[in-house]
């Protein structure tokens, strides 16, 4: 059976000059754009929640990898070109690491927070080493 260790929720809020039919258009066409990227990079069940002026995504992916993050920001930041901006969150299902990004304006800045260990239990069962938490300006 396939583990999942990453889920990434994100969500895209719409400029709000933009009129009805060109955000609709530009739903369909940002919809098909982000599949098509999620895919290239192993994302699965990838889920779009649509709620008027933003919407929301949902995936998994197999690993928790801080360059496959990279890798999706740099495919999806050129999409964020003034009509739209986001927020993406990855989340470690072992609850050891969240990294949270903002795109705007066709960049993107990082962040990252290392989860505090519960106990001793939570130490002596880690079984890989986490590395470094980096923040980018």
């Amino acid at each position: 059976m396939a583990r999942y260790n990453t889920e990434m929720f994100c969500r895209f809020v719409y400029n709000p000059e933009l009129s009805y039919d060109d955000l609709l258009a530009f739903e369909a066409s940002l919809k098909l754009g982000l599949t098509g990227i999620l895919r290239d990079y192993g994302g699965e069940f990838i889920h779009f929640e649509e709620t008027g002026d933003a919407m929301r995504l949902q995936c998994v992916f197999a690993g928790h990898d801080e360059d496959l993050f990279h890798a999706l920001c740099d495919r999806i930041a050129p999409l964020t070109d003034g009509r739209v901006e986001a927020g993406i969150l990855f989340v470690d299902k072992d609850l050891a690491l969240l990294h949270i990004y903002s795109l705007h304006d066709s960049a993107w800045r990082e962040c990252c927070v290392r989860m505090p260990d519960p106990g001793p239990l939570t130490r002596a069962m880690a079984d890989r080493d986490l590395g470094a938490c980096r923040t980018l300006p």
